[in-house]
């Protein structure tokens, strides 16, 4: 590997990183306060009367989204993480092949003792290392707000202790309420499932990204296409859980295999199949979430390898 190439990839790539880094770790840090902030009862109250039309769009029970760990788990699937996460992994994508074309400086760089393969794989390796860390950012963000917040319960009734008989609680109503450490109810080692499927997402999308600029020669149409997919693939997903006679449009979505409620949900009840490639659920074989990261990482592979492919192979449009 080429230690220019990489200083030169980490130089284009750390403002956007920086930027990227101080807001996911932010809003990870902020959300565990708003669900501190709103009352379990509360809560429940809200979730419980759009359930019956909202629920088929979960992909965890009532009873999870009604935990602690449960409301966390949301930040993981917010559209300011998630895109986070993708304009990121598009934006250095992007840049791998037609970015430079764009902007007249990939003849000069190839003019150097360095390959194509070497100028593709340092900046497959910044994208990669930067998603990891950006990733890692998130569950950060969610242990530092677990170990400051608090949550406000209402005192439990007065038991009456009857000789020889289980306390039975008195029907007595109490107003007053106790602070109690979020880190007493909750794990955080429970979400880095959900961490790590967010950085197999994001290598999925810089996987397509470079591939789709591997083919271009504008840096503004690969964005175009690849926001497109990026588009279409949510929409495949959604109408897959809205519909069952489209339910095998979520076969063509690449956020299908993106479930981190899910995974936090098993890490949370099931610990041992927390990093299992496939479990069993009522007797039935089914991809744990080892299974689904690796499709993930499936597509990022073949995405790279394509242009690795494509890129050595094309011939290079002279600079305009």
């Amino acid at each position: 590997m080429n230690v220019a190439l990489l200083k030169k990839s980490l130089l284009e790539v750390r403002l956007l990183f920086a930027a990227c880094l101080v807001l996911v770790f932010a809003f990870c840090f902020v959300r565990v306060f708003i669900v501190a902030s709103l009352e379990l009862s509360d809560f429940a109250a809200i979730v419980e009367r759009l359930w019956d039309k909202w629920g088929k769009f979960s992909a965890v029970p009532l009873s999870q989204l009604l935990s602690y760990p449960g409301r966390i788990a949301l930040a993981f699937d917010e559209p300011i993480v998630v895109f986070t996460i993708s304009i990121f992994a598009i934006s250095r994508g992007s840049d791998v092949v037609s970015g430079e074309l764009n902007r007249g400086t990939l003849e000069l760089l190839l003019a150097q003792p360095v390959s194509r393969l070497q100028v593709l794989a340092s900046q497959a390796l910044v994208t990669i290392g930067c998603l990891a860390l950006l990733s890692a950012a998130t569950w950060c963000g969610t242990w530092v707000g677990i170990q400051v917040a608090t949550v406000k319960e209402s005192v439990p009734p007065p038991k009456l202790k009857v000789p020889f008989l289980p306390a039975v609680p008195l029907p007595v109503r109490s107003d007053e309420k106790i602070e109690i450490p979020m880190r007493e109810k909750v794990d955080p080692a429970v979400f880095w499932p959900g961490a790590v499927n967010l950085f197999c997402l994001g290598c999925a999308v810089a996987g397509v990204s470079s591939l789709v600029s591997a083919c271009d020669r504008y840096r503004w149409r690969t964005i175009g296409i690849v926001a497109a997919f990026y588009v279409l693939s949510m929409i495949c997903k959604i109408l897959g859980l809205a519909f069952e006679r489209f339910a095998w449009l979520k076969d063509l979505s690449l956020f299908t295999a993106y479930e981190p409620q899910k995974f936090i949900a098993i890490a949370t009840r099931t610990p041992e199949d927390t990093w299992s490639f496939v479990r069993q659920v009522e007797g039935l074989p089914e991809l744990g979430p080892l299974g689904y990261n690796a499709i993930l990482l499936g597509i990022a592979a073949i995405g790279y390898l394509a242009a690795a492919i494509v890129f050595h192979k094309r011939d290079l449009p002279a600079p305009l």
